[in-house]
């Protein structure tokens, strides 16, 4: 058996790391994060998880990771954001499907990073497979970046009539976080499942209801 003070193996490290995503023990994430070098590889790795509440639940705990990286420089954040992007990227040889989740989730964490990558982040909104979730990412950041959102208005308005609920209902979720009236929606009860991130649980809910409006079922 190893000595208490030797640091643990990497299999011991990431079964650690998910049982606290699995708990959505963010705060201990935080100081787990703050005592690991390795943490933002080990939670990366369940970006890929097959349980897409695993995988949502690992973007919010690496967001909590670049804020305590942030703590000294904000390099190490920024570097998980431009990672993330050219993950995103068709030319990288491996798509990142929870890429726009985890970019929302670091600037919601990091906010001095918005105005850097904020457009950035918007200039997914009509990229596949990232169409919903950029949008969900859109709606984690309306508190910290509402002038990006002032500027994704005009697409975000757009797409309320787009045939997918997931795009509808995600596009209302930052609408009306950020303050804009969608009553164009009132009485659309298509359903669609959204990751609340101040849960950590996924949500069914109608699209009217994400828009803040009274609802058909």
């Amino acid at each position: 058996m190893a000595p208490p003070s030797s640091p643990p193996s990497r299999a011991a490290g990431a079964a650690a790391a998910r049982r606290l995503v699995e708990a959505y023990a963010l705060d201990a994430l935080g100081a787990w994060a703050a005592a690991e070098p390795r943490a933002a590889r080990v939670l990366q790795a369940l970006l890929f998880d097959e349980d897409e509440r695993v995988c949502c639940r690992a973007a919010e705990a690496l967001g909590r990771v670049a804020a305590v990286r942030a703590r000294e420089t904000p390099e190490p954040a920024r570097e998980m954001v431009r990672r993330a992007f050219w993950l995103m990227n068709d030319e990288s040889g491996g798509i990142l499907w929870y890429g726009p989740q985890l970019v929302g989730a670091v600037l919601a964490n990091v906010p001095a990073l918005c105005a850097e990558y904020g457009d950035v982040l918007a200039s997914f909104l009509e990229d596949e497979p990232f169409r919903a979730g950029t949008r969900w990412a859109l709606w984690r950041i309306a508190g910290t970046a509402p002038d990006v959102l002032a500027r994704a208005t005009g697409a975000l308005t757009a797409s309320l009539r787009d045939p997918d609920p997931r795009v509808r209902g995600h596009a209302a979720l930052a609408l009306h976080a950020a303050g804009r009236e969608v009553a164009e929606l009132a009485g659309d009860g298509a359903r669609f499942t959204a990751f609340d991130h101040r849960t950590g649980e996924l949500r069914e809910l109608t699209v009217a209801e994400a828009a803040g409006l009274p609802g058909a079922g």
